[in-house]
């Protein structure tokens, strides 16, 4: 029987190159995004059996209800992959743009992770993906909030980790940390290098999905980065920081 993979944040980028590749690998795909037309046009084009459900994580309860909607369309749910997320450019440090920040990257991806936690707990199996960042290693002057928000994807994830190995439960959770990928959220920026297109993330995510592997970086040369900015001492970090 085919694992059915629920996208949220499915209508762009990674989220959409993910969901041809899971289709593809025959996993039966539900897509949820903001964007209807776009999440329409997306399951047109996919080899396999898919559903799709217009969803705005800011609407906290709403969007858990039309998770619940999601589920029931495709017949079940095996894996959530949590792709919703945006940056800003703040430099003004607007507190709106702040807060739009924090409800999506924070608010929203804790509340689509609480309602899959308990739905794969009274299932008795499921496997809970986040897409955290490279960016979460380190401060960030320019958006200071985008990198704090997926430090704390990735520190929230270890939490529940290590609450699932105390309840000794069957749920796996898998932590991605992409490095520079074209995306509409980055296509602006003139200071990436090493940047890799959606498709391969796309795979090398499924890949670590199936291995259900705890953290993965994408791609997998952005560990030596990752490695470095361990290294360095704090003050010369912060300074390459200011001087950028």
């Amino acid at each position: 029987m085919a694992k059915k993979a629920i996208i949220i944040g499915a209508s762009t980028g990674i989220g959409k190159a993910l969901a041809e590749e899971m289709s593809q690998a025959d996993y039966e795909v539900g897509l949820a995004a903001r964007s209807l037309d776009k999440l329409e046009a997306i399951s047109k084009n996919l080899p396999g059996k898919s559903s799709f459900i217009e969803m705005d994580v800011t609407r906290f309860d709403d969007a858990q209800k039309q998770l619940e909607k999601l589920i029931a369309q495709l017949g079940g749910m095996d894996i959530i992959v949590l792709n919703a997320g945006l940056t800003n450019n703040n430099k003004t440090f607007e507190w709106e743009s702040e807060k739009y920040v924090i409800d999506v990257n924070i608010t929203g991806f804790s509340a689509m992770l609480n309602f899959a936690y308990h739905y794969f707990q009274e299932q008795g199996s499921g496997h809970i993906v986040s897409i955290s960042s490279v960016a979460s290693l380190l401060p960030n002057p320019g958006s200071a909030v985008y990198n704090a928000s997926k430090a704390f994807v990735s520190l929230y994830m270890e939490g529940i980790r290590l609450k699932l190995i105390h309840k000794n439960a069957p749920i796996h959770l898998t932590d991605i940390k992409p490095g520079f990928v074209l995306t509409p959220l980055t296509e602006s920026r003139k200071d990436m290098f090493w940047v890799c297109g959606p498709e391969l993330a796309a795979r090398q995510i499924l890949s670590a999905i199936e291995k259900k592997e705890k953290m993965v970086y994408v791609p997998k040369r952005w560990i030596v980065v990752a490695a470095l900015i361990r290294m360095l001492p704090k003050r010369i970090i912060q300074f390459l920081l200011i001087r950028k």
